[in-house]
Parts: structure tokens; sequence; C-alpha cells
């Protein structure tokens, strides 16, 4: 294990129990910053895992943590808009794929997306 890997994961873990903010991480300006600053932290512990096998975006639960199972995953709204088509990117990349996977420090289940 990388020593980034390491401080992304202490990171992540100090983020959830609340003894560090979301601003400390992604700065100001985002509707649910727990849940953003948390997707953040785990698609660079993937990708960091990953080199050959990057993903573009994760999504989490409102509160920052991961879903319990797959289904709970697949039943999110994100993963429901990816289904359907109706997924908006925010510089309106398309989508090349989507799905779930295990969070790469456990604990659970993410949505991914990769764009082009």
């Amino acid at each position: 294990m990388s020593n980034t890997f390491q401080s992304l994961t202490l990171d992540l873990a100090a983020l959830l129990n609340k003894q560090i903010t979301p601003r400390s991480i992604i700065g100001t300006g985002y509707k649910n910053p727990r849940s953003v600053a948390s997707a953040w932290l785990r698609k660079e512990m993937h990708n960091l895992t990953n080199p050959n096998c990057k993903i573009s975006q994760v999504h989490v639960k409102a509160d920052g943590h991961a879903f319990e199972s797959e289904l709970k995953a697949k039943r999110c709204k994100p993963y429901k808009a990816l289904a359907t088509g109706t997924y908006q990117t925010i510089n309106n990349r398309a989508v090349l794929d989507y799905g779930v996977m295990p969070s790469p420090c456990g604990g659970g289940y993410l949505v991914y997306v990769v764009q082009s």
C-alpha cells in the first residue's frame, strides 16, 4: 500500500467520523459536501490502485458512506439515471461505462461512471 493510499484512507476515515470537514478536502460551494468529498477520495483511491482502469466519477450515499449492498446502490438516483440514459454530466461528455463496484477501502459498494 502506498503512502498516498494510506493518507487518502486516513482522510476518508476522519471525514466519516466527522473529525475533519469536507471543506478541508474539496473546498466550499457543494450541495452535499460530505458526499462529494467522500466520493472524490474513493475515486482517487481506485484510480491510484488501478492505473489502467481509471474511473471518472463515483457516487455514494448522502452521508458519505458507501452503499451497504449492490441492490441498494442500484436503487439510487444516479444509477437509475444512468440506466435510463438521462444522466447529465457537468461537461456534457459521453458516458462510456457505469456500474456498481466494491469500495476500494472496503465497507460497501459504489456507483462508478467512466466518461469519454
